[in-house]
């Protein structure tokens, strides 16, 4: 049975060497420029585990409710805020905008700024469209980057992931293509009907020829990797001079190792870099915040063309170590997403 006015809450409190656990806190009640949202769905991603296990990076502050990004409906709203948005559905995720007052989405109500919310349509489904900042913002992060590069073809390790999968649709409407990495020989058929120009399976023993061959071909002087470890190596080997790999992952569980390559890389013009979307302009610079979100706004008024995530299953708040379990063995095929409300 629910207490008023309490919630439950998945939080980590690291400096107490405790955590993630369940735990009941207050709900909050609304201030002004703010609005409540009752979460209805939040996608499991990467960072959500390693950051609820304070691997990945500080986290807001402590104790702290996990769960970066979700779905709900506005149930208050504070003042300067138009009354008549109550009621309707939202997308949000807190961190989007520099404020001290956070919350994670993995609890039964949280407090955002009205300013991060994208709008959802009466009709569609918050567990579809629970997953709208993380992985957008990041890919959308890459086009830029790509563009910047003067580059028309990107290398994308993990391929078979959500992001890379939504990656190479915003990838085609701007005229460039995807060579995806993988594991598996059977994800090469299902990777080359999304889309990707080009499909390499990593434990290939002719992997790093393949590759080679094909970027040399595509001119493609950046890539993306999300397992580190020694992946950068081999694709800063394999790429043309003047190439970039941008590290946004651990996969692995292990640091980027390029030493070898010190001489190698100077030598070529080429260069390794750690990639993290909350330090990047898309989120940093309030206009190229603003364009991200009405370009993730248009596409979610469209049907989630881009965007909609793939659900394959559901957890209550309860759950969510069994949450965990799954996302990992399910990762390639959709979201596992956190249903505090059921």
């Amino acid at each position: 049975m629910e207490k008023k006015g309490i919630m439950k809450a998945v939080v980590r409190d690291i400096k107490a060497d405790k955590g993630p656990y369940v735990v009941e806190i207050p709900i909050p009640a609304p201030i002004p420029n703010y609005v409540i949202v009752k979460v209805l769905a939040s996608p499991v991603n990467p960072s959500d585990y390693y950051r609820s296990h304070g691997l990945f990076g500080p986290a807001p502050y402590e104790p702290y409710v996990c769960g970066n990004e979700g779905a709900g409906i506005v149930t208050e709203v504070g003042e300067g805020v138009p009354k008549d948005i109550i009621g309707k559905k939202v997308a949000v995720w807190p961190e989007i905008i520099e404020t001290k007052d956070k919350v994670g989405m993995w609890c039964q109500y949280a407090r955002i700024p009205y300013s991060a919310c994208v709008f959802i349509e009466d009709s569609q489904n918050c567990e579809e469209l629970c997953a709208l900042f993380v992985n957008p913002l990041t890919l959308l992060s890459f086009v830029t980057l790509t563009k910047e590069m003067k580059c028309k073809t990107i290398v994308v390790t993990a391929a078979m992931s959500a992001l890379c999968k939504s990656l190479v649709k915003v990838c085609a409407t701007e005229g460039i293509d995807v060579i995806g990495v993988i594991r598996k020989e059977e994800d090469l058929k299902t990777l080359r009907g999304l889309g990707f120009k080009h499909v390499l399976n990593l434990t290939n023993s002719g992997f790093e020829k393949e590759l080679k061959e094909v970027a040399a071909k595509t001119d493609a002087r950046i890539a993306f990797d999300a397992i580190a470890g020694d992946m950068p190596g081999k694709l800063l080997s394999a790429m043309p001079n003047n190439s970039t790999v941008f590290v946004y992952g651990r996969l692995s569980g292990k640091a980027p190792s390029v030493d070898s390559l010190k001489d190698q890389m100077e030598k070529e013009n080429k260069k390794l870099q750690w990639f993290s979307v909350t330090e990047y302009k898309i989120i940093k610079d309030p206009e190229e915040r603003k364009k991200a979100l009405e370009y993730i706004q248009k596409d979610v008024k469209e049907g989630g063309k881009l965007f909609k995530i793939n659900v394959v299953k559901k957890f209550a708040l309860d759950e969510f170590k069994m949450a965990f379990e799954t996302y990992t063995k399910v990762a390639s095929t959709g979201k596992v997403i956190i249903i505090p409300n059921p």
